[in-house]
């Protein structure tokens, strides 16, 4: 009784919660919503203008985000289209350049030009022209499958649309009649043999039948081709049994290249599930994301084979995300005897992705009863590896799933479910997720730039100003933090409930749905930070001893300084002694040199000249020695010399002194005539 008494006060709070003050509601709540298509999205945004088709009075309302917050009511500029369209309006997108608005349904598209003052209020008509009117209205079996703006288009005038029957056609707003270009997703050689066996015209609808249903399509990044100014981008089309189908479209003449279905890596990999959506994350290389309407996720990344080889998908991961079920409640209200309205959003269920342009790296999953939010951290580790080979590549990684927001916390006895959701960017009031309800009521949920997989410390590790290492992480390898972010990390959340306000919920499943968070409130947060506590206490009060011994530490390393200290003093006061005495020894040193210097014999100049005198003379002996050996050595050789010549004869003798005698008598003549012809000439 006292658990019961204490959880019926907690669903009284919970009760008084769900009736608080909401957000601003732009028109009346819908009468039969269980007729509305509750996959519709029905709101989109261009540099913070808002533009919502409103299905009860078929106008759009255009408002700036930042009214939002305002008290007043919110005024918003009504638009009144001039060809108001005869199909139910299930989408609507915005033009790149905000100047166009597309809205289409399943049986026709529609496109009103924006008037470029938007700040005024009440109503303003606009122009409002059908795309392929005549087309769709006589061809009632080819519905709209998916419609999106062409890429770089000049003015915004071309759309892209996907029918049923698998064909892909661009439509030009300047002739919106036909369609300037189609693009068929089947392979037409391999089924036209197919088709003469059945005797039949090879029309569109039994290629379509024979290849299968297309379910969704996405747009890869845009790039220049070589020496063409066009811009040629990727087109990928999703079939319902998960195959892929890549069209490579340019917006002038040249033909198409459809590949597909692409090949899935690694080998005997099968993509189970009833595909419903696609997504191309702009990355390189592109990842593509496929949605099933049971809440399983494909990542996949397009590998660009070789000249030999075909493009290929690898598989990255496989993502299940829990969607809200309808069954038990309904059991549960059958077994009360309470009346239950059926939602349209159990009987069509589907799985849109949603674009985040603030982040290349994440996409919002819009099913009908919420919006979860898909972070893929192999993302980026792909480009970095592309961009610098030399690091590693590790794709052991999963995604991270937020549910932001749950607008069925009953399951079927609330028919409240999404009408649409766009990412608001404002640099002052941060990134938001506006969300449009059934209910006509708008919720803006903030968003972080980033998924933040790390709990932020309230010490960084960069101001702790640490002399030495701790002791403790010579013990543990694992640093303490990482330990605390490991305990408080959660795989699931609580999201935003937002609820109809219908009469049939009943008491009791609020009180489970009460009961249900306050489990995930107490299993995820206060379990998990329970058990954080007792960790920190644990690692206090190791600090604390390890604080203590370390106090005792201190005091003996103290003691020992000051002793320390006292020695050096001492010390100093002995160093100071000896440097005197080895000062005083130094001088009585000095002065005993010089005493010693002045004792040793010096000689007079007259001494001085005489040692230099003999000195020379020595030296003069020692050549004059030398010298005289010389001549001995002379003699001696000319001894031997004399006695070996032969003597003359005197006849020979006399001979000789004539001759020389009459030689020098002619010298002496002619040093006598060129001294007078010298004279001659000086005269």
């Amino acid at each position: 009784q006292e658990i019961l008494s204490f959880n019926l006060s907690y669903y009284n709070e919970y009760k008084s919660y769900l009736s608080m003050s909401r957000q601003p509601v732009l028109f009346p709540p819908l009468e039969n919503i269980e007729f509305w298509d509750c996959n519709a999205d029905l709101i989109s945004q261009h540099e913070g203008h808002v533009f919502v088709w409103n299905p009860e009075t078929l106008r759009i309302h255009i408002f700036s985000h930042r009214d939002l917050n305002n008290e007043n009511k919110l005024e918003t500029q009504d638009l009144l289209p001039t060809q108001i369209p005869s199909f139910v309006i299930s989408k609507v997108s915005v033009s790149p350049s905000g100047s166009k608005l597309l809205l289409w349904g399943h049986k026709g598209i529609a496109v009103v030009d924006v008037p470029k003052r938007r700040h005024t209020k009440g109503n303003t008509s606009c122009r409002c022209n059908l795309i392929g009117e005549r087309f769709f209205k006589g061809h009632s079996k080819i519905t709209m499958v998916d419609v999106k703006w062409y890429p770089n288009s000049i003015d915004d005038s071309h759309i892209l649309v996907l029918t049923a029957d698998n064909v892909l056609r661009l439509y030009s707003l300047e002739d919106p009649i036909c369609a300037i270009r189609s693009y068929p997703i089947f392979d037409t050689d391999n089924l036209l043999p197919y088709i003469c066996s059945l005797n039949v015209s090879s029309g569109p609808s039994i290629l379509s039948a024979h290849a299968g249903k297309m379910v969704s399509f996405s747009l890869g990044p845009v790039h220049e081709t070589a020496g063409n100014s066009a811009h040629k981008f990727s087109a990928f089309v999703l079939e319902e049994n998960a195959d892929i189908y890549k069209l490579d479209i340019t917006i002038n003449n040249e033909k198409s290249e459809l590949t597909g279905p692409l090949r899935v890596v690694p080998e005997g990999t099968e993509l189970e599930g009833e595909a419903c959506s696609i997504h191309c994350l702009h990355a390189n290389p592109p990842v593509l994301a496929v949605a099933t309407t049971s809440g399983t996720i494909h990542h996949m990344a397009l590998l660009q084979g070789d000249d030999s080889e075909e493009e290929c998908l690898y598989l990255l991961e496989t993502v299940e995300i829990e969607l809200p079920s309808s069954h038990e409640e309904e059991e549960e209200e059958e077994d009360s005897k309470s009346s239950t309205i059926s939602g349209g959003c159990y009987d069509n269920p589907s799985v849109a992705i949603v674009t985040d342009p603030t982040s290349y790296d994440r996409y919002f999953l819009r099913h009908n009863t919420g919006i979860h939010s898909i972070y893929l951290p192999a993302v980026q580790r792909l480009e970095q590896f592309v961009q610098d080979d030399t690091v590693g590549l590790d794709l052991e990684c999963t995604c991270v799933a937020e549910h932001l927001i749950c607008v069925q916390p009953l399951g079927a006895g609330d028919p409240t479910c999404l009408f649409g959701s766009i990412v608001i960017t404002d640099p002052l009031l941060g990134n938001s997720l506006l969300v449009l309800i059934s209910n006509a009521e708008l919720v803006p949920l903030p968003l972080r730039p980033v998924y933040r997989s790390k709990i932020p410390l309230l010490i960084e590790e960069s101001s702790k100003a640490v002399d030495g290492e701790s002791p403790l992480k010579k013990i543990q390898k694992e640093p303490f933090s990482s330990k605390i972010q490991k305990i408080l990390s959660r795989n699931v959340s609580n999201p935003m409930l937002r609820c109809g306000e219908s009469k049939e919920m009943a008491p009791k499943a609020l009180l489970e749905l009460l009961m249900k968070c306050t489990q995930v409130y107490r299993s995820e947060y206060i379990a998990k930070q329970s058990t954080a506590r007792h960790e920190l206490l644990h690692r206090l009060s190791i600090l604390q001893e390890l604080n203590s011994q370390s106090k005792s530490d201190y005091v003996e390393i103290r003691d020992a300084v000051e002793a320390a200290e006292v020695e050096n003093n001492r010390l100093q006061k002995r160093c100071s002694q000896i440097s005197k005495r080895r000062q005083t020894l130094c001088h009585r040193v000095n002065v005993l040199m010089r005493d010693l210097q002045n004792l040793l014999p010096q000689l007079t100049s007259a001494e001085s000249q005489f040692s230099h005198e003999m000195t020379t003379m020595s030296k003069n002996l020692k050549r004059l020695q030398e010298d005289a050996d010389n001549l001995r050595q002379k003699l001696k050789f000319h001894s031997r010399t004399v006695k070996d010549v032969p003597s003359l004869s005197k006849n020979q003798q006399e001979h000789v002194k004539a001759i020389l005698q009459e030689n020098d008598v002619r010298i002496n003549t002619m040093v006598s005539k060129i001294k007078g012809a010298q004279l001659q000439l000086r005269t």
